[in-house]
């Protein structure tokens, strides 16, 4: 792109889809003009800031631009490899009908500082190396909780995850590589209990 910086990031910025996350190093220069870049469009309500470095371009509405969801910023920090934990993830599965006051993500790497409704923990880089998904993450993390965090029977829970292995929003032999490095016993032994009562989890991996 040529002209000055200011223009650079006004048209990287506009041809940016609706609902999208933008970092001022995704773009090449000085950091100082394009931080300032950055500023002067969300002073015009065309980026809202999220944090230093990290914005969001929404859609116009009567009442200004509207706002990422609490979740797409929760993950979009805790980046690859992240997902919910605690009663959030049995929220992502759709195994409790309650909402956390804080969404707790889990990340494969240093936590970031909290943000907002949103506090981070740590887990082991094997599942950034393995590329988990949210969904992936969450199920690991109800595992990790256990019975306690979901609405009903455990047994649901044992459905949903074979219907989402299914539907291939899942993988099974990932989660199964995944388990085995994982060093909370409770994930490990609700594994297997799960693929017990489940065998299609296991044809699968």
């Amino acid at each position: 792109m040529r002209g000055s910086i200011a223009e650079r990031v006004v048209e990287y910025v506009a041809a940016l889809p609706e609902r999208s996350f933008v970092e001022v190093r995704d773009i090449d220069g000085p950091r100082g003009p394009i931080e300032s870049a950055f500023s002067r469009l969300a002073a015009k309500g065309e980026l809202w800031r999220v944090r230093k470095g990290l914005y969001w371009k929404g859609a116009p509405t009567r009442l200004g631009m509207s706002r990422p969801r609490r979740e797409e910023v929760a993950l979009r920090l805790g980046g690859p490899g992240s997902g919910p934990a605690g009663v959030a993830a049995s929220l992502w599965l759709g195994v409790t009908s309650q909402v956390p006051a804080t969404f707790v993500v889990a990340v494969p790497r240093r936590v970031p500082s909290p943000w907002r409704h949103v506090r981070f923990t740590q887990r082991s880089v094997e599942r950034l190396l393995r590329g988990l998904t949210p969904s992936e993450v969450a199920v690991l993390e109800v595992l990790r909780a256990g019975p306690a965090i979901v609405e009903g029977s455990w047994d649901r829970f044992g459905e949903v995850v074979a219907q989402l292995a299914e539907d291939g929003e899942v993988r099974p032999a990932v989660l199964r590589d995944q388990v085995a490095d994982e060093h909370h016993s409770g994930v490990r032994s609700r594994w297997s209990q799960l693929c017990d009562e489940h065998p299609s989890l296991l044809a699968a991996a």
